[in-house]
């Protein structure tokens, strides 16, 4: 519950105020903490999300992540996803990190972890909704090829469904800017 409370504030009002997400997560006891609950929790809902789709036999358009058959491929994500949700935050705090402002007091790394995860969390929960949504469609019975001929289609549906991943993206890059400017801020 706390991670879920730590995710749904930090995830929304990184969204809704950046700036002042990040300043309230800089001043917490403990900012990594609150950052890898959040990021946890959106890797979970990852998980969650491939045992919904491997139960439904849905196989992935595109296996982009780990390189098994895509009739099992759902079935091995849930498995790896939350280590990869993790793995991308730490190399994403150490590209900021690597690449801040180059002077001798440099901030410790565990400030631009806790911006970079808030940032990250924010914006991989946008990009878990559609396949969210999609996992809900297949569960409550829609055929794989249904779903896929709908969001195929030019429409409505299909402007929905990409500008999701486009607002994703956008919020990725916009979110983990400022995280970097914020990480970089001396205290």
């Amino acid at each position: 519950i706390a991670a879920m409370m730590y995710f749904a504030y930090y995830a929304v009002a990184a969204a809704v105020s950046p700036v002042k997400a990040l300043k309230r997560l800089a001043a917490e006891p403990r900012p990594v903490r609150a950052a890898a609950r959040a990021v946890g929790f959106v890797g979970l809902l990852y998980v969650l999300t491939s045992a919904v789709m491997a139960l439904a036999g849905a196989v992935p358009l595109a296996t982009v992540l780990i390189l098994v058959p895509p009739e099992n491929y759902y079935f091995w994500q849930i498995f790896f996803i939350l280590l990869w949700v993790l793995l991308v935050w730490i190399l994403v705090s150490g590209l900021i990190h690597i690449l801040g402002k180059r002077e001798r007091a440099r901030p410790a790394f565990e400030r631009t972890a806790a911006s970079a995860g808030v940032a990250l969390a924010a914006s991989l929960f946008v990009a878990w909704i559609p396949e969210a949504l999609a996992a809900l469609f297949l569960a409550l019975g829609m055929g794989q090829r249904e779903l896929v001929d709908i969001l195929s289609a030019p429409g409505g549906w299909q402007v929905i469904y990409v500008s999701l991943y486009v607002f994703a993206v956008a919020a990725a890059i916009v979110l983990l800017t400022l995280a970097a400017a914020q990480g970089h801020q001396k205290k």
